[in-house]
């Protein structure tokens, strides 16, 4: 089905907002055979939506809108969609109610301008929304469909499953693709990419594309066929083996997760230069309270001497920042949580505090497993203090995934 996207609101294009409603349309809409040809995001001008509105009616056999549904004036995708189908308002005593529902179970009145919501395009179907106040509609022409649905991403989310794709499996043409994404970690897309052509044709049905992100880089396989994905599958794990951790949902702090959670091991962690956002990331796996004991943010010398036992001596003759202190932070978390595997970082992440001999970017990492304590230096440059917390962040979920991998 050739389809367009279409995401309204001055947020979106004046950047504020990020259009993450499109994305999730559009892989919703993977499973039935269906890549959008267009993505639009619009301004909150009735005159461009009209004009837009019409040509995607012509041009298109599903449109998906989203946002400009709500009470206030700067709603105004129901007055265009008047408009364009030639109809009009009227008040709809269901929705009425759903939405006053919807306020007596917040436990809070109604203002006067939600009842606008009740207020529908005569021949447009309702779509109930059970997680807001505003309807999606559904209009049918001879030719195309259209649905507009809220732009909470919530909302939309539900209502799409709820209501638009069940309709879109009944008229879906192109029938279910397979996909799989090998996800890839400590190799570069270029270097990838030339390990891959080298193996030669992978299949004439397949579509290959690389999705690098800081310090990772997935291989979405599409086609029609499972088999196809398989045999291609086969040839691929031969050369990048090396980087890979998982597939299509896995992450690697899932993996690294799974394998403590395997191995019976517990993991803590001791930062200084990352705040904390190591510990964040392996806490953001459910479940992960059976092998993660505890995450400690040592700012401080101070800090470091009496929470991990870091030795004074060792701060004075070679700073915080030093291969030497990373290996007592890692040490020190071990033991004084019991941990079997202990990850620390300390460094200057910028984008003030850097020396000639010790310049921003400049991380130590250490890590203790099992008792053995092993330290990495990176030089990650003056790319900014959010960035350089994040590569650290980065480096440590890849070495101990590397360890752990290696038991």
């Amino acid at each position: 089905m050739k389809t367009v996207i279409i995401s309204i609101g001055n947020e979106i294009t004046s950047g504020h907002v990020i259009n993450s409603n499109a994305v999730w349309m559009a892989k919703a809409l993977e499973p039935y055979g269906i890549t959008p040809d267009r993505i639009l995001a619009l301004r909150d001008d009735e005159k461009t939506l009209a004009v837009e509105i019409r040509s995607a009616l012509k041009k298109y056999e599903l449109v998906l809108i989203t946002g400009g549904l709500g009470p206030t004036h700067d709603d105004v995708t129901k007055p265009v969609l008047v408009k364009v189908f030639k109809t009009k308002l009227i008040r709809d005593k269901k929705t009425l109610a759903m939405v006053k529902a919807c306020f007596d179970k917040l436990g809070v009145d109604m203002p006067a301008i939600n009842e606008g919501q009740a207020d529908v395009p005569k021949g447009a179907k309702i779509l109930p929304n059970k997680w807001g106040t505003a309807p999606g509609l559904f209009f049918k022409t001879d030719v195309c469909l259209l649905f507009a649905l809220p732009g909470v991403p919530y909302e939309m989310k539900n209502l799409m499953t709820a209501e638009v794709l069940p309709q879109i499996k009944k008229r879906a043409k192109g029938g279910a693709v397979a996909r799989v994404l090998l996800r890839t970690i400590g190799v570069g897309e270029s270097a990838l990419s030339e390990k891959i052509d080298n193996l030669g044709p992978l299949g004439d049905d397949l579509e290959m594309a690389y999705l690098p992100t800081m310090g990772m880089v997935d291989i979405r396989l599409t086609a029609k066929k499972r088999a196809t994905i398989k045999r291609a599958e086969k040839k691929i794990m031969k050369v990048i083996a090396p980087y890979y951790y998982g597939r299509d949902d896995d992450t690697p702090e899932k993996v690294i997760g799974d394998i403590l959670a395997e191995k019976k091991l517990k993991l803590a962690s001791a930062e200084s230069c990352t705040g904390g956002q190591f510990s964040a990331k392996i806490t953001s796996v459910p479940g992960a309270s059976g092998y993660f004991l505890e995450g400690v943010v040592t700012y401080s010398n101070s800090a470091k001497t009496k929470r991990l036992g870091v030795k004074k001596m060792t701060m004075v003759r070679h700073g915080a920042v030093s291969s030497h202190v990373a290996k007592e932070m890692a040490q020190g978390i071990c033991k004084t949580s019991g941990a079997d595997v202990g990850i620390s970082c300390t460094g200057v992440a910028g984008p003030t505090g850097g020396t000639e001999e010790k310049p921003v970017g400049l991380v130590y990492i250490g890590l203790c497993l099992k008792g053995r304590a092993q330290v990495k230096e990176y030089r990650f440059g003056e790319d900014g203090r959010a960035r350089n917390q994040a590569r650290t962040v980065r480096a440590m979920i890849k070495w101990l995934l590397k360890e752990l991998s290696a038991i």
